[in-house]
C-alpha cells in the first residue's frame, strides 16, 4: 500500500495546494450481516443469561455485536479506492497501489449525489424483505465520469465540491444570457431570461412569468431545483448543479427588483 507521503507528493506535484479534507472508503456493513449479528447477539447473550441468572450478559453481547459492526465498517477496502483527498485546487483519488486519479476544479463540470434510501418489498404470508441503496455519487469531468460509492461523509464531500465549482459555472450562464439573450435548462422545460422565467413542461400547462411573479427559488435536495410563482403550481425540476442555477436566478431576481439593466 502506499503511503500518505507518497499522495501528498503527486498533490504538490500536481499544484493542489493545501489539504483540506479527508474523504475514505469504507466496506458496508449488509444488512444481512446486521441481522445476522444482532440475532447472534441476543441468541448468546439470552443463552448465557439464563445460565448464570442475570441479565448483563445479553447486554454485552448486544455491545459485541455493535462493535464487531463497526469496525467491520472502517476496515479500507483490500483493492482500489482508498479515499478521496479534497485540496483547495482539486481532488487527489488515493488508489491502494499508490496516488490515482487528480482532478482539478475547472475540470468538472457537474455532480450528481443520491441519498442512501430502504425500500420494503412484501414477500407474502406476512413477510417483507428490505432492500437497502447505498448513496452513491457522480463527478463529470472531460471523458469518463468518476463513480463513488460506500465513502464515508459524501454528502458533505459533494457539498465540498459543489462550492468550489458553483462560481465558474455561474459565470458560464451569465456569459450564455449576455450572448443568447436566454438560458435553457431541462431541455428547454425551463428558459431563463432577463425579464424572468418561461416554463414548458413536457406535460401540463406552462407559462410565462415575470420576477414579480417569482416568489422563490431553492435547491431543496442535490440535483432538484424549486421555484414556487403566483398563480400557479411550484415548478419543480431534475437538475444537475441545481445550487448554481438557484444563485444564477436569485442575481437576477435580485437586480430586476433594484431596478438594474
Amino acid at each position: 500500500m502506499s503511503k500518505p507521503d507518497d499522495y501528498e507528493a503527486a498533490a504538490t506535484e500536481a499544484g493542489l495546494g493545501k489539504r483540506l479534507a479527508v474523504h475514505r472508503r469504507y466496506r458496508p456493513v449488509p444488512l444481512a450481516m446486521q441481522a445476522w449479528l444482532g440475532g447472534a447477539a441476543l441468541a448468546i447473550g439470552m443463552a448465557v443469561g439464563v445460565g448464570v441468572g442475570t441479565w448483563w450478559p445479553l447486554a454485552v453481547a448486544v455491545v459485541v455485536a455493535i462493535a464487531a459492526g463497526i469496525a467491520y465498517g472502517r476496515l479500507v477496502p483490500v483493492q482500489g479506492l482508498q479515499a478521496v483527498l479534497v485540496y483547495e485546487e482539486g481532488l487527489l483519488l488515493a488508489d491502494e497501489a499508490g496516488p490515482g486519479r487528480i482532478v482539478h476544479w475547472d475540470d468538472v463540470r457537474a455532480t450528481e449525489y443520491v441519498p442512501e434510501s430502504y425500500r420494503d418489498e412484501r414477500l407474502g404470508a406476512g413477510q417483507t424483505r428490505t432492500t437497502r441503496t447505498y448513496e452513491r455519487g457522480t463527478i463529470w469531468v472531460p471523458g469518463a465520469p468518476i463513480d463513488l460509492q460506500h465513502v464515508r461523509r459524501m454528502a458533505r464531500l459533494f457539498e465540498e465540491i459543489d462550492d468550489r465549482i458553483i462560481p465558474a459555472i455561474q459565470v458560464d450562464l451569465e456569459e450564455a444570457l449576455h450572448t443568447e439573450g436566454s438560458v435553457q435548462f431541462d431541455e428547454g422545460g425551463l428558459v431563463v431570461t432577463p425579464a424572468g422565467l418561461v416554463h414548458n413542461p413536457r406535460y401540463g400547462e406552462g407559462g410565462e412569468f415575470p420576477w414579480s411573479q417569482v416568489r422563490s427559488v431553492k435547491a431543496p435536495s442535490h440535483g432538484e431545483l424549486e421555484i414556487k410563482v403566483t398563480n400557479g403550481p411550484p415548478i419543480r425540476l431534475r437538475l444537475m448543479n441545481a445550487r448554481a442555477v438557484v444563485e444564477f436566478i436569485e442575481e437576477l431576481r435580485s437586480a430586476a427588483g433594484s431596478g438594474q439593466p
